[in-house]
């Protein structure tokens, strides 16, 4: 076995471990793929021994429902997104039981910029500070805390959570101080409430809780206070616009222990972000009912995976040259078949994917299965008549660090034109936007892959994203353009979009044209492309050859 420490770290790193027995010290080589734990890890944990080998036998320990959080942030640090680990997990302990923990850590880096040793420690959350610094509320261990007390007291209550959903545009706009001072407010609205019975949280990151003696009126009586304030929250003279949803539960009928009440809180607010509900959620029995669904879709997806990919198959829609009526691209989308879940839709499956980080293997799945399709036309029928293919990419994928050398491997392999490939965006890369992604879009974007921003007009998408997405095509999504035969000033902004984007000589594709009514009114807009049901549905891939490549060129 590899050396772990040098002997001078090594004394140091027994001096450590001896300031505290709750404090459980680590060190990770990663170019040895070995990791020693102190001492006291090995007894409270119930690990092999102070040396792991391979050093990923911790990871085994982490709860499935927090291992996708858990490796974001080693995902972040391969990508330099930051060198820091900060993150809470449950894992399990000697004696086989979940106990919820505090882990950080700080990655260093080799010359080259590979990630070469990583260290830290891991608190449980008991033993941590229940104060945040920034608001002065009680934090999430409080929180836990409270509730464990409330119900060994055998008393009835109610708890909300709530998560400020825009609060990394908020300092992406105006700056982390700016950002800190948001939060202070909410943070004094929120004391404002609390009382006797009443108790307020700032929980992770921009998320709230508040947990009651009480009934579920009580509750929405307490929540009706705070949207209140939430709506018109002025900062240094500022009025800021805060999206946020909301969940909730009551207690001991949502859960008899703390874990279970804390897992339905996040569930039910999870909820209402799958909704975009603005009222506030409460987990009931048929939100059990989907989440038991749900994890047993996650099994049956993780299942087609491990099978290579059985059930999956992609589909294709075009998308149309508004001049020529000419064929431009066609979209790819996902669908899966599987006996257990006859009906289960995109909505249902790929956010499962993108939680668990499947969407990685799944994606590459997608590229392979799209590209070959068109080398394949390309040889039988000639490149022009499918230029292009669209594909959906996800910030997920963005960030995996070698998906840039498979794409283009993929391209280069078909022999394909790199701009063959239009890469959309979806929603969550404008969500996580930073520094970081814009570098790695622009290298795409450099290797001659189009970009394309997806779902525009909705959610996060503004106009100053143009700015810093190097997007060739813009694609404004079906809710703007069902509605522009009937409001005219829905027409009016449509309208608007197509010729700033003109301006910026960034093309535009009209997304859910259904009608010829509809057809008429973006064509004179001005827009570049056209997908929609007035088209096609999304086509089985034999079908759209058929249809598409052996058929006519122009399709009106």
């Amino acid at each position: 076995m590899n050396q772990v420490l040098t002997e001078p770290d090594s004394r140091l790193f027994d001096t450590l471990v001896e300031c505290s027995d709750r404090v459980f010290f680590y060190y990770a080589d990663l170019k040895s793929n070995v990791a020693r734990w102190s001492k006291y890890a090995v007894e409270y944990f119930g690990l092999p021994g102070e040396i792991l080998s391979p050093s990923t036998l911790w990871d085994a320990k982490v709860h499935p429902d927090d291992f996708a959080d858990y490796q974001k942030t080693f995902i972040q640090m391969a990508e330099h997104v930051t060198p820091y680990h900060n993150c809470e997990y449950r894992v399990t302990i000697a004696s086989g039981e979940y106990v919820w923990v505090h882990c950080r850590g700080y990655m260093n880096y080799d010359k080259d910029g590979n990630p070469e040793f990583f260290a830290g420690y891991v608190m449980n959350m008991g033993t941590i500070n229940k104060v945040d610094q920034v608001t002065g509320l009680w934090t999430s261990y409080g929180f836990r805390s409270d509730v464990s007390k409330m119900l060994e007291r055998g008393l009835h209550g109610a708890a909300m959570l709530f998560d400020i959903n825009n609060f990394k545009q908020i300092n992406s706009n105006y700056g982390y101080e700016f950002g800190d001072k948001a939060l202070r407010t909410i943070g004094a609205e929120l004391v404002k409430i609390e009382g006797n019975k009443v108790h307020a949280y700032r929980m992770d990151g921009a998320q709230f809780a508040v947990c009651m003696e009480g009934t579920e009126k009580d509750l929405a009586a307490c929540e009706k206070v705070l949207v209140q304030k939430l709506e018109k929250m002025v900062i240094d003279g500022v009025l800021i616009h805060l999206e946020y949803y909301i969940g909730a539960v009551v207690f001991p009928k949502d859960g008899e222990g703390v874990d279970q009440i804390q897992s339905n809180l996040f569930y039910s607010l999870s909820y209402a972000k799958q909704l975009k509900s603005r009222d506030m959620i409460f987990f009931n029995k048929d939100l059990y009912e989907k989440r038991s669904r749900r994890v047993r879709l996650n099994e049956a997806l993780m299942r087609s995976i491990d099978e290579g990919f059985q059930g999956f198959r992609i589909v294709l829609q075009p998308v149309i040259d508004a001049k020529t009526g000419r064929l431009h691209s066609a979209e790819v989308l996902l669908r899966w078949c599987n006996e257990e879940f006859p009906k289960a839709g995109p909505m249902d499956f790929v956010p499962i994917l993108e939680e668990t980080h499947k969407i990685i293997p799944v994606g590459r799945w997608i590229i392979d299965q799209a590209l070959s399709c068109v080398a394949k036309w390309n040889r039988m029928h000639g490149a022009s008549k499918l230029p292009h293919i669209n594909i959906n990419f996800s910030y997920i994928q963005l960030i995996d660090p070698a998906l840039k050398d498979y794409v283009i491997g993929k391209l280069d392999e078909y022999y394909l034109p790199h701009d063959t490939l239009v890469a959309e965006l979806t929603e969550s890369c404008r969500i996580e936007y930073n520094e970081s992604l814009g570098e790695i879009l622009q290298s795409y974007h450099d290797a001659g892959i189009l970009i394309a921003l997806d779902d525009f007009g909705t959610g996060y998408a503004s106009l100053t994203v143009l700015k810093e997405i190097p997007a060739d095509i813009v694609k404004l999504d079906y809710t703007m353009i069902r509605t522009v035969v009937d409001r005219p000033k829905d027409r009016t902004l449509v309208e608007f979009i197509i010729t700033y984007c003109a301006k910026m000589q960034i093309d535009v594709c009209t997304e859910g044209v259904e009608t010829e009514q509809a057809l008429g009114i973006v064509k004179d807009a001005g827009a570049t492309f056209i997908q929609g049901y007035y088209y096609d549905r999304p086509l089985e891939t034999e079908d759209f050859y058929e249809k598409y490549i052996c058929g006519q060129a122009a399709v009106s």
